[in-house]
């Protein structure tokens, strides 16, 4: 019987150890982003990209593995549809930046960098939210 308990108790601290794990690894979001845009301080060219997450750190691809950034997101909102993908960028002028990643019960979002802190105070009302298709 104590032999039975511990079994149980092992295998539910394994399981609540290792159920983080599992949310932190969505399946990789790919769109083709028509310009350019800037993550971060790194602007990358306009292509086929592949967004992937893993232990909180997400890696932005393009299909050569030409252009890359890693970066840390935080949690935002998501799609309610199941099974649509959709990545955000806030364009300002001719700048575009990333604002958000959102999947099927997921959603990555980056707070707004200086530079487009910047842009915002020059562009107040001319901003525009642009939504790429992904898949």
């Amino acid at each position: 019987m104590k032999g039975s308990i511990v079994r149980v108790l092992v295998t539910l601290g394994f399981g609540a150890t290792l159920s983080p794990i599992a949310l932190l690894a969505q399946e990789p979001v790919r769109a083709t982003i028509p310009f350019d845009f800037t993550v971060g301080v790194k602007t990358l060219p306009a292509g086929d990209y592949t967004v992937s997450q893993r232990n909180g750190i997400v890696l932005i691809e393009n299909s050569r593995r030409t252009a890359h950034v890693m970066t840390f997101a935080m949690k935002g909102e998501w799609n309610q549809t199941p099974g649509k993908y959709s990545i955000l960028f806030h364009r300002y002028g001719d700048s575009n930046f990333l604002a958000a990643v959102r999947g099927d019960g997921w959603g990555l979002e980056w707070k707004a960098t200086p530079a487009e802190k910047e842009l915002i105070a020059k562009a107040a009302a001319s901003s525009k939210p642009v939504v790429v298709a992904a898949k």
